[in-house]
């Protein structure tokens, strides 16, 4: 007897769609008139934007964002960005108080979300800038910073609990590349201590007194200061101060010879170029010889202009 045996096997094949995640990011910008003599910081967001599909219907997935520090090194801190040799720093947050940093590892963002029944999830996320005030010593110009490569690390994973995204583990989202964009425009603020020539019985010899003019420009920014002819529209060297229909004439100079009249015109004004801080320029005044007029208290108001 012969005994035949004959195995078949039947086998079946599936494929299920492969499971992804993937980001991209809105450049950011600060915008083209970042005041860095200001104390008050300049605030602006990007937009991430993440999609799944494959995912088994209900999976909870945890998308895991690594930021790093750009294009230009971060100091001071703070992360930055370059302009022509100057630094502007700045920084990316997690939250709109912008007291959560944007990093990676430990200090990376993470999304939970959880798939529909399509297998499918996606939404948005905002990364929130600020460039911090008082940054007086950068230069006007326009800075950036570019974010590609290992600066942008996408890492998901399918997570049923936790958000833990300092173990790095998980499949890689591909690239998310973006910029980060500021220009700091020329500014100066001026202020000003008045010149006081103090009380005199008689106006029969020079009267000398000085006041200063305080200029704060942003670096390397080039400025002229005007002194306009106060209430009388005078020359430079013929203001003069008053008191109902009376006056006292005197003039206002750039030197301490008191032989460079300061006026508002071009070959009148004083010049200078900034540096971040406040720069000091004396004001020289003079009370010639004159007619001495009635007692009282002389005054006039002199406005300051400054051009850059």
């Amino acid at each position: 007897m012969a005994l035949l045996a004959i195995a078949i096997v039947v086998c079946g094949t599936g494929q299920s769609s492969a499971q992804s995640c993937g980001v991209t990011i809105s450049n950011m910008n600060f915008g083209p008139n970042i005041d860095t003599l200001s104390s008050s910081p300049v605030d602006t967001t990007a937009e991430l934007q993440f999609s799944c599909s494959g995912w088994p219907a209900s999976e909870r997935i945890l998308i895991c964002v690594h930021l790093g520090e750009g294009s230009v090194s971060s100091g001071g801190g703070a992360r930055r960005m370059e302009g022509g040799g100057n630094h502007l720093l700045y920084q990316l947050y997690q939250n709109p108080e912008r007291s959560i940093v944007w990093g990676s590892a430990s200090m990376a963002a993470s999304i939970a979300v959880t798939a529909e029944g399509t297998g499918a999830v996606s939404g948005t996320r905002t990364i929130y800038g600020r460039v911090p005030g008082g940054q007086s010593t950068a230069a006007a110009t326009t800075y950036s910073s570019t974010f590609s490569g290992a600066d942008v690390e996408i890492l998901y994973r399918a997570e049923p609990v936790g958000n833990d995204c300092a173990t790095g583990s998980g499949s890689s989202g591909g690239a998310a590349n973006f910029d980060v964009e500021a220009t700091v425009a020329q500014n100066c603020i001026v202020s000003t201590a008045p010149v006081n020539f103090g009380s005199h019985g008689a106006l029969n010899a020079n009267i000398d007194a000085t006041g200063t003019v305080y200029v704060t420009c942003t670096l390397a920014t080039n400025y002229a200061i005007r002194l306009d002819g106060g209430g009388a529209a005078a020359a430079p060297t013929a203001r003069r101060m008053a008191k109902e229909s009376n006056s006292i004439t005197y003039g206002l100079y750039r030197n301490i010879a008191r032989d460079q009249p300061w006026g508002d015109t071009e070959e009148t004004r004083a010049h200078g170029t900034g540096s971040g801080s406040v720069q000091s320029h004396t004001v020289y005044g003079r009370v010639a010889p004159q007619t001495t007029p009635p007692t009282g208290v002389y005054s006039d108001t002199v406005v300051v202009i400054v051009d850059y």
